[in-house]
């Protein structure tokens, strides 16, 4: 006798904020496939913020999400965040919620059929098939270079002179042959180094450029240190979605403005409305 294959009605790829924000709605016929242990990891572990947090249009489920981000004190007024505390947000979420995920979970081949989707995975219970009436694809993995319009590796910097932080809290970061961007989190003294990468730069080569850039900062720069580098790449694209015909649905996450912005592509492509 054959093992039965669970049949969900909808598959999201990607534990992102638009795979989420998709798959909160309809938590008992959602199974979520992510390949990490992380949630939302295309803005949290690319430190990348976004912009425009209160640009942004919201639907019920992403208002709710904003006020929870405000009441925890991790989304400000004028729209700075402090990444690090997202994640356990949305862990919270997924457990209140009882919704079905499966992380550190690779997935091998995925097939459009007449009246289904299916999925081939492995994880650590072994290979196994699932179906769905129809697969939201959010990954960044899917994404072509030639879609890209700008990819970027982020550090966190730690500030640490003497001098009384509010006194030089520096905005901008020169150097010669170098495309940068100081941005400000939700803490004191907490900023992020963006620097500019070619889509052809692996991790070794975009870390060396990160290290020559750093290592040629002068001025009140010499007072700061790198505190962390980002493990995933921020990508910039044109946000867009595949045709509605076929049962397959790609919503890249990475390529909204903020994760709030990514997090109502999600609640909208199950057909809820913003506001």
């Amino acid at each position: 006798m054959g093992t039965e294959i669970s049949h969900y009605r909808t598959i999201v790829l990607g534990a992102t904020f638009t795979g989420l924000g998709a798959a909160l709605e309809d938590t008992d016929g959602t199974l979520v496939i992510e390949r990490t242990a992380l949630v939302g990891h295309e803005f949290i572990n690319s430190f990348n913020p976004g912009r425009g947090w209160n640009d942004t249009p919201l639907s019920t489920s992403g208002a709710s999400l904003r006020e929870e981000l405000r009441e925890r004190g991790i989304l400000s007024d004028d729209g700075l965040v402090h990444l690090p505390a997202l994640a356990p947000v949305l862990y919270n979420r997924i457990y209140e919620s009882g919704l079905r995920v499966f992380l550190l979970t690779e997935v091998l081949h995925v097939e459009e059929k007449h009246d289904y989707v299916e999925v081939t995975i492995h994880h650590a219970s072994g290979r196994s098939v699932v179906r769905a009436d129809r697969l939201i694809d959010t990954r960044t993995k899917a994404v072509m270079d030639a879609d890209k319009t700008a990819r970027r590796i982020n550090a966190m910097l730690l500030y640490v002179g003497e001098t009384p932080l509010d006194a030089v809290m520096p905005d901008a970061f020169v150097v010669p042959d170098a495309e940068t961007e100081i941005v400000k989190g939700k803490l004191g003294g907490e900023l992020i180094l963006k620097l500019a990468i070619g889509n052809e730069d692996d991790w070794v080569q975009a870390r060396s450029n990160l290290n020559r850039v750093w290592t040629d900062r002068t001025g009140e720069w010499l007072d700061w240190r790198i505190c962390a580098v980002a493990t995933c790449f921020e990508i910039e694209m044109a946000a867009c979605s595949s045709s509605g015909e076929g049962r397959i649905q790609r919503l890249t996450s990475a390529a909204y403005c903020n994760p709030l912005e990514a997090y109502e592509a999600g609640i909208e492509a199950t057909g809820r409305k913003v506001s």
